[in-house]
């Protein structure tokens, strides 16, 4: 499996940051805003290392099949 590097281009930074919280109306301090954007951060690059190009088969939503019902018993006379 390949690791794509950490360094994508979706770094933020401080300044963009701090136009993003100010549009969602929060009032954070320097250091709020700091923890904010190493956070972000990190989470870019924990994203990278997604793996995007795997098979359906790898996906247990597409492989699992649940059995099917029991058909109903005759109705006994």
């Amino acid at each position: 499996m390949s690791v794509r590097p950490a360094s994508n281009g979706a770094g933020v930074t401080p300044a963009e940051m701090e136009q993003m919280v100010a549009r969602a109306g929060l009032a954070l301090n320097p250091g709020q805003l700091a923890d904010l954007v190493l956070t972000w951060r990190q989470m870019a690059a924990l994203i990278a290392t997604i793996p995007r190009a795997r098979p359906l088969a790898d996906d247990f939503a597409f492989v699992f099949r649940p059995p099917l019902p029991r058909p109903a018993a005759p109705p006994r006379r």
